[in-house]
């Protein structure tokens, strides 16, 4: 079973982007946007990555990115690490407001121990680190260790020219 600090040594070890699926663009699928990685460890242990990044296609804000770690335990799978999301509509009103802001879910030790392998909605943190899908992107590809995306996703990070200023 993964501790809470191997859960955070996985999502933060190096890695590369092997491959991106489609190759450009993203594929419309459902009414969002979707775009898969497979992703390469600094360290050859045999761990396998994936990233999955989704985004609405109607409603822009509305999007996840998420890191999943294919364990070598058949009961557990594959688990998702972390998802980056941004907001998605105030439909259910939750105390702390989260669907309407930026916000983090981290799959704990205690989830993985209890059965589950997706970070369950209870274990949010709503982040001002991030605002827009751009930098969402940059946000999450450098909080999980990815050195290399920029070569995928050049289109996506490009900044306006007057982000940032008043």
């Amino acid at each position: 079973m993964l501790s809470d600090d191997e859960i955070q040594s996985l999502i933060s070890i190096p890695k590369t982007i092997k491959t991106r699926t489609p190759a450009r663009g993203y594929k419309e699928e459902g009414g969002h946007k979707r775009c898969d990685l497979e992703l390469e460890a600094s360290f050859d242990n045999g761990a396998k990555f994936t990233v999955f990044i989704r985004q609405s296609s109607e409603f822009i804000e509305n999007y996840s990115l998420g890191l999943r770690y294919q364990t070598n335990d058949r009961t557990l799978g594959t688990i998702t690490l972390v998802r980056y999301n941004g907001p998605h509509g105030e439909y259910s009103l939750p105390q702390d407001g989260h669907f309407a802001s930026p916000h983090i879910h981290r799959i704990t030790a205690k989830e993985i121990a209890s059965g589950t392998t997706q970070p369950q909605e209870s274990q949010r943190e709503i982040t001002k680190k991030y605002g827009t899908y751009g930098e969402a992107l940059a946000v999450f590809f450098g909080d999980i260790g990815v050195t290399d995306y920029e070569k995928y996703f050049a289109e996506s990070l490009q900044t306006g020219l007057f982000n940032g200023y008043s």
